[in-house]
């Protein structure tokens, strides 16, 4: 197999693209080692896989040394690229190696720009090159007439010319199936083979939401969630900036986990200091719980703060709760007398398991 020595390409596209997600991006000159784990050659390609380690010998991401031939109706040309994935498989950055380049036909090289609009193409994981066979793309090069892109069908050219280079029809489409096929199933598959409690750990860690969603999944088939090696890091997820992550967890975090009074005050905490959107879930959540008298207490504190969204939901959740003690239920007597919210406090009041006798005849005086 060929060892070709490696050249980044430093292109800002690349750059922004390469998430950094805590396990050591491309092109930040951290690798430590590689080990192969997959060669194949056939007629069509010829490459070897690597997993890239730490200095502390830990996955970080994936790459492929590559030669593949381009073939252009009756012509092939020979490309050699190198590949990037992250540790589930989605495509990061591609590297020519060193002394190689990329041609359109007729062997014009690549532009700079030209290589920042592969790198474009070859991130979007959804482009219309998956939907089509190369034969629905092109027509031969010796019939069809030059219309800006190469070779293009008349019925397809104007869907797919923001999808490829003018000139490099084959060579993007060529280059999208490798980086979104079999090698990208490879890297995913050993990671799933291969990965450790640690594994799991670093990827809620990491900032990356793909890593955090695929361990939580993990996690959740072996109903691990409160494990103490994962129940910090998932709970620090809900603090963190993914708000739609957070809303997530919130949902399917098992109930169980909040019912301590240390962890209530932690879900109290996180209300006060997340975006509306989030406090709602978090009531949501709360709703599902048997709360704890401080719990109660600062959910009856917060009605009078709270816009008429937020009343309503924390109304919602209060009317889950069957065991006030004697301090809310007073705390909502004195709402009552105030006038506010009247029916829905009646009707808390009404359910409660333990009425305390004094509410119970303020409550007559109320009604009549």
């Amino acid at each position: 197999m060929f060892e070709p020595g490696l050249k980044i390409l430093t292109y800002s596209l690349i750059l922004l693209t390469g998430l950094h997600v805590g396990l050591k991006g491309p092109g930040q000159e951290q690798e430590a080692n590689r080990r192969l784990i997959e060669t194949v050659e056939t007629d069509s390609i010829r490459y070897e896989l690597f997993v890239l380690e730490d200095a502390e010998g830990r996955d970080m991401q994936y790459m492929a040394e590559i030669f593949t031939p381009v073939c252009h109706t009756n012509k092939c040309y020979p490309v050699y690229i190198n590949f990037y994935w992250d540790l589930l498989g989605n495509y990061r950055h591609f590297e020519m190696p060193e002394g190689e380049i990329l041609t359109k036909l007729d062997h014009i090289p690549f532009e700079d720009s030209d290589y920042e609009k592969l790198q474009a193409i070859l991130s979007n994981e959804r482009s219309i090159l998956g939907n089509y066979s190369i034969s629905d793309l092109v027509v031969s090069t010796s019939t069809a007439e030059s219309n800006g892109v190469d070779a293009v069908t008349g019925a397809t050219s104007k869907t797919i010319q923001s999808e490829v280079i003018s000139g490099a029809v084959y060579s993007c489409y060529t280059l999208w199936h490798l980086a979104h096929g079999t090698l990208s199933a490879a890297t995913k598959a050993h990671t799933v083979a291969n990965h450790s409690d640690d594994t799991l750990i670093r990827f809620l860690e990491s900032g990356h939401h793909p890593y955090q969603y695929w361990a939580f999944e993990q996690i959740r088939d072996r109903d691990a969630e409160d494990d103490p090696r994962f129940a910090g890091p998932l709970l620090e997820i809900i603090r963190g900036k993914n708000i739609f992550l957070a809303a997530h967890l919130l949902e399917e975090l098992p109930d169980e986990m909040f019912q301590s009074g240390d962890r209530q005050v932690w879900l109290w905490e996180t209300f006060e200091r997340s975006p509306f959107r989030l406090q709602m879930r978090i009531l949501q959540k709360m709703s599902q719980l048997d709360l704890h008298p401080d719990s109660q207490s600062r959910l009856l504190i917060q009605l009078e703060a709270s816009n008429p969204a937020q009343s309503r939901k924390i109304l919602e959740v209060l009317g889950t709760q069957v065991n006030l003690g004697k301090e809310q239920q007073y705390m909502v007597l004195d709402y009552l007398e105030k006038g506010l919210w009247k029916q829905e406090l009646l009707a808390l009041l009404e359910i409660q398991n333990k009425p305390d006798k004094e509410i119970i005849s303020a409550l007559k005086k109320i009604n009549n």
